[in-house]
């Protein structure tokens, strides 16, 4: 996982205080626990719940909204108060996957009575949650979200597209294993790969060496990389 530095400190600062928590609480202070990642679509929100989840010591829940709601009125707030019920006494890190799915703006014309009644159970135990893990909700339409939200998690964090040095590691890391061509443009293939997604760089560097290794062939070229991109244009778009 390459993150740019800014946003590798959120996230290693939100691990610490998370070790450091009992120390906190003989100062009166609180770690984080409710954290919201937004972003594109393969941009690493999900690997970095998971990364903290690895980082602190706690087992990793992932739970889909969607999972959540029920055609039957009433028992989606059953579920959603079941869940922060069970977490105040299961330390774990709770992955809030397609947080937008519930969150959606409540000023919305596509707002059903029950879907508002949710919101608001949402708003409550988010703010009353003082339970022995940590809360990751990520989105990636974070405009969509019920602006109240916001002021209920912690810290809010932007996972970004990588940028051409991000892109340049990413590649390289993906492909640790392999003998690569010393010729390779590194600079050109991560400007070509502007603006896509982390998950595109490592799918890209992936198939690339998938193509050498089925061609036989003992190191990557150039030209493995220029094939995966014009395969891959379609996800590019």
């Amino acid at each position: 996982m390459i993150l740019p530095p800014a946003i590798e400190a959120k996230i290693n600062r939100i691990e610490k205080e998370y070790v450091a928590r009992e120390r906190l609480a003989q100062f009166g202070l609180k770690p984080k626990k409710r954290i919201l990642f937004h972003g594109a679509p393969g941009c690493g929100k999900s690997m970095s719940a998971e990364r903290v989840a690895w980082n602190v010591g706690l087992p990793f829940l992932k739970v889909r909204f969607e999972a959540i709601i029920s055609s039957y009125l009433g028992e989606s707030a059953s579920n959603l108060k079941s869940l922060f019920d069970a977490i105040e006494q299961y330390p774990c890190v709770l992955l809030l996957d397609e947080f937008d799915f519930i969150a959606k703006s409540r000023e919305g014309k596509q707002d059903v009575g029950e879907m508002h009644r949710l919101v608001n159970i949402l708003l409550n135990v988010l703010e009353d949650y003082d339970g022995p893990g940590i809360i990751i909700a990520t989105t990636n339409l974070e405009g969509t979200l019920d602006k109240a939200l916001f002021r209920r998690f912690d810290d809010i964090i932007e996972m970004p597209k990588p940028g051409k040095d991000e892109i340049i590691q990413l590649l390289k890391s993906t492909l640790a294993s392999m003998e690569v061509d010393k010729k390779i443009n590194w600079a050109g293939l991560a400007e070509k790969m502007e603006d896509y997604s982390a998950a595109l760089v490592v799918k890209l560097a992936n198939d690339a060496a998938k193509t050498a290794v089925i061609q036989g062939k003992d190191t990557l070229k150039q030209a493995h990389f220029d094939e995966s991109i014009k395969e891959n244009e379609l996800y590019s778009k």
